[in-house]
């Protein structure tokens, strides 16, 4: 069985090492048109422009050596140049020689991921305006402040205020440098937070010393010499000695359009073994569509976990369809300086989008008792429910302290449609340092109950 992976991401990579675990006669081929980094972290930018990390190439963590071990055809520099779904055959051309060839396969993984939109105006080709997509892109930008002669007077303007728009704006801050976030919605991150957790957010970076501007409609960039970039909007003009631009990312599927359907964000359309339309290719991580199972929609989930948990169900489902995937719950988080800002499943806003009746209960509290002072930690969580079944469809939180792994079982807990009295009455462990004998998720749930019988 001869596998052609197109990719050598995340999901690539995944899909790579577990078709060679599953299937001692599979020939594996992954093809990049990159060289080096494969497996660069997203992370790794905002981390390394922060000095958490000597360099955005420490989030690496498989190198070309350990897949050619297994046995994997690796092909770098190599560009898909067209696709024959009839004849099951792709086109191939070396980034450096042009050489062209082709390349034959019994299945077809897409993991092409994807790539950062571009804004639709002049001037966006300015050495002073940056992307965050490759490690290349975060050591141009780090060399840029650097070399300033003065970098607390250099002003930075981050365009796209979604997670990674808010994490380089911090760490530009953090840099020293000062900074603008320009926004086109009026609520910063809004795919991922409700407004009033939208609006906590902004307040934090405010607090931090960064510009927040909303709402902003940009109509040109002008490149000034070697001083920097001005954006024109459509109410202001704004001066940068260099923009970072973050304003979301598109897949990779543009060769293989006609060939399998496309969906939001130009991702692949899958059903729920990562089959595309045609039976013979299937597609994973940003080059795939995830279901959503509260709102049974397709969506474009762009992150490395679901990318990597992606690409293992693909390798399994190569030969027979047998393992399904559950959709994809959106689970997020961000550290913005000392707090953690997580969500889980559908935002109320987002169901309303689609004209879902939703209800939702925010609790402010302390995870812990008084006496525990020390160990406590303020937490303000949402609850996003169904008003007539109770069933849980999205948690959103805030806080100093990291709950990362309660946010996984939440994730859990929203596949098999958990309940409001599910949550409010199971029994969970109680330790005074980890939290009250009513934890914290059972009283959320319970006053949400509460209030949505009340309104009844």
């Amino acid at each position: 069985m001869k596998v052609v992976i197109v990719g050598a991401s995340h999901a690539g990579i995944a899909a790579a090492q577990r078709v060679v675990a599953k299937y001692a006669d599979a020939e594996v081929t992954l093809i990049d048109r990159r060289t080096t980094h494969l497996s660069f972290i997203g992370a790794g930018a905002h981390m390394y422009l922060n000095g958490e990390i000597e360099s955005p190439a420490a989030t690496d963590y498989c190198e070309d050596e350990q897949l050619q071990t297994l046995g994997v055809d690796l092909r770098l520099g190599v560009n898909v140049l067209s696709l024959d779904a009839d004849q099951r055959l792709l086109s191939l051309e070396a980034v450096e020689t042009g050489e062209q060839t082709t390349l034959r396969y019994d299945r077809l993984i897409l993991a092409t991921g994807s790539t950062p939109r571009i804004p639709a105006v002049p001037g966006f080709e300015s050495k002073h305006v940056h992307l965050l997509k490759r490690v290349d892109d975060v050591i141009t930008l780090r060399q840029a402040l650097d070399t300033a002669k003065d970098v607390a007077n250099q002003q930075v303007i981050v365009l796209g205020g979604g997670l990674a728009g808010t994490e380089a704006a911090m760490a530009m801050r953090n840099a020293g440098a000062k900074v603008t976030l320009l926004h086109n919605h009026d609520s910063l991150a809004s795919g991922y937070f409700d407004h009033d957790f939208s609006e906590r957010l902004a307040e934090l970076l405010i607090a931090h010393g960064i510009d927040v501007v909303t709402n902003v409609d940009v109509r040109r960039m002008e490149d000034v010499a070697d001083r920097g970039v001005v954006i024109e909007t459509a109410v202001d003009t704004y001066a940068a000695n260099e923009v970072i631009v973050t304003i979301g990312m598109l897949a990779n599927t543009m060769t293989v359009g006609d060939e399998v359907t496309i969906g939001v964000n130009r991702s692949a359309v899958v059903d729920e073994y990562m089959y595309t339309t045609n039976p013979y290719i299937l597609a994973v991580g940003d080059a795939a569509t995830s279901k959503n199972p509260q709102l049974q929609e397709n969506w474009s989930i762009m992150h490395a976990s679901g990318a990597v948990r992606q690409g293992i169900l693909a390798a399994e489902n190569l030969l027979e369809k047998r393992i399904r995937s559950p959709g994809s719950q959106a689970a997020y988080g961000v550290k913005l300086f000392d707090w953690f800002f997580m969500r889980v499943g559908v935002t109320a806003d987002s169901a309303r989008f689609v004209n879902r009746a939703v209800a939702e209960y925010v609790l402010e509290t302390d995870q812990v008792a008084d006496y525990m002072v020390a160990d406590n930690a303020h937490i303000w969580i949402k609850v996003i429910f169904d008003p007539a079944t109770h069933v849980l469809l999205g948690v959103q939180m805030q806080s100093k302290r990291d709950f990362t792994e309660m946010f996984n079982m939440m994730a859990v807990a929203l596949n098999h449609q958990v309940t409001l009295e599910d949550l409010a009455f199971s029994d969970m462990m109680f330790e005074p340092h980890a939290n009250t004998p009513l934890n914290f998720l059972s009283d959320v749930a319970l006053r949400a109950l509460d209030e949505n019988e009340a309104r009844s």
